[in-house]
């Protein structure tokens, strides 16, 4: 059935970290930056394979063949993949997160964060528009114990409402475990 899917797929990644004093507890500010697009040669054979993903903590969620996931915090696993299931061929993904250090120690680090984040997935390239993005705001805190790796918690909020529903993204709970967003 996908005998001779040709496809190209862009993706385009940028975070800087910005310390606001000098000093081991300085607060940091993180902005990020995503952009992702996968095309096709043949628009009658777009591929099922290397598709976006969107919504919730990036870790589980709707996943067919190779499938990547893009979290979006204050969002359901899966709920901003265009109609659910269908496959995301566009993606965009801004974020600015004020991290603060509560405790560096060698063997422990823990600090606590406020987020705000903005992205969207497209099922066509032609829909893709970066302006047309789905909200959220929230807080967590991150534990790094060199044994076990990064864990944490973070509340989101999603101001927007999921497509192809009448319900916003609302109030979630999002729990990390060895990976960062």
């Amino acid at each position: 059935m996908h005998k001779w899917v040709e496809y190209h797929k862009w993706k385009l990644k940028s975070k800087t970290y910005t310390a606001f004093t000098s000093g081991a507890k300085a607060p940091v500010l993180m902005t990020r930056a995503e952009f992702g697009i996968l095309g096709h040669f043949n628009k009658n054979k777009k591929s099922p394979f290397e598709t976006f993903d969107m919504g919730g903590d990036g870790m589980t969620g709707y996943s067919s063949y190779a499938t990547e996931s893009v979290a979006l915090r204050g969002y359901e696993n899966s709920s901003l993949t265009p109609y659910r299931g269908m496959e995301g061929y566009a993606y965009t993904r801004l974020g600015l997160e004020l991290r603060y250090p509560l405790m560096l120690e060698t063997s422990t680090s823990i600090y606590a964060l406020g987020f705000l984040e903005a992205g969207n997935a497209w099922n066509d390239i032609k829909d893709f528009n970066p302006f047309e993005l789905k909200r959220s705001a929230g807080v967590g805190v991150r534990i790094f114990l060199p044994m076990i790796g990064m864990m944490g918690i973070d509340w989101a909020y999603g101001f927007d409402k999921i497509l192809g529903s009448k319900q916003y993204g609302g109030s979630q709970f999002h729990f990390i475990l060895g990976q960062e967003f």
